[in-house]
Order: C-alpha cells, then sequence, then structure tokens
C-alpha cells in the first residue's frame, strides 16, 4: 500500500496545498517498508506514481478532484504521522467526501 501525507516540519500540513514536502510510505504487511521524500512544487505536481491513500487535514477541491482518481483520501486525526498510518491500517480514519 503507497501512501502520500503532506507535511510541514515534522508534522501533518494544515493543508495539503501548504505543505513543505510529501512523504510517501510504503507500507507493506501491516509496518512501513520505505519512506521517500518530494518536496511540494505546485501541489504535488511530481507525485505521479500509484498510489492507495492521502492522508490530510485539508484539501481544495481541485486537488480533491485529481487525487481522488489516484487513490482514497483521508482526514488525518491530529499531526502526528505514525498514529494516523496506525489508524488507518485500523481503518478508523474517516474518509473526505466532497
Amino acid at each position: 500500500m503507497k501512501i502520500i501525507i503532506p507535511m510541514r516540519l515534522d508534522k501533518i500540513s494544515d493543508e495539503f496545498e501548504n505543505c513543505e514536502y510529501f512523504l510517501i510510505l510504503e507500507i507493506k504487511d501491516g509496518e512501513i517498508d520505505s519512506v521517500k521524500t518530494v518536496f511540494n512544487d505546485n501541489c504535488g505536481e511530481k507525485i505521479k506514481q500509484k498510489i492507495d491513500a492521502i492522508i490530510c487535514k485539508k484539501i481544495n477541491e481541485k486537488n480533491y478532484k485529481k487525487f481522488s482518481k489516484k487513490g482514497v483520501i483521508y482526514k488525518a486525526e491530529g499531526d502526528d504521522v505514525d498514529k494516523n498510518i496506525s489508524l488507518l491500517l485500523e481503518n478508523k480514519l474517516k474518509e473526505i467526501c466532497k
């Protein structure tokens, strides 16, 4: 499972569009297998690969339409990446619907 999380410093960014960088995590057998960092350039234009999920606090309509075609967009709970990954794997994050 490939997950993208917009980040500011070491916390989940308040807005997808204003993040400093994206964490791209590969999850295998319920564990983080790899982590890649992609710096934000125009709201994720570099994100071309297949993704399964995005975890974010807020995303605008344009990016929602663009990225919801690639994977499910979930509402982050708080700033902690590890907590949100755990919640996702436990099916406890809510999907963002627009």
